[in-house]
């Protein structure tokens, strides 16, 4: 079993490249496909983590 710190920082972490791929607009997220992708791939890693 892994240390419990290890998800919380794989949460952490998810958190921050979500903001970091989101911070150009509503209009641009929903514009490409591609962030749209790895918005999704860190929701399921977090999921993953809790």
């Amino acid at each position: 079993m892994k240390d419990s710190r290890i998800y919380i920082i794989h949460i952490r972490d998810c958190i921050s490249r979500i903001m970091n791929y989101t911070t150009d607009g509503k209009e641009v997220f929903f514009s490409d496909i591609r962030t749209q992708d790895a918005v999704i791939r860190n929701l399921e890693t977090m999921a993953d983590a809790t």
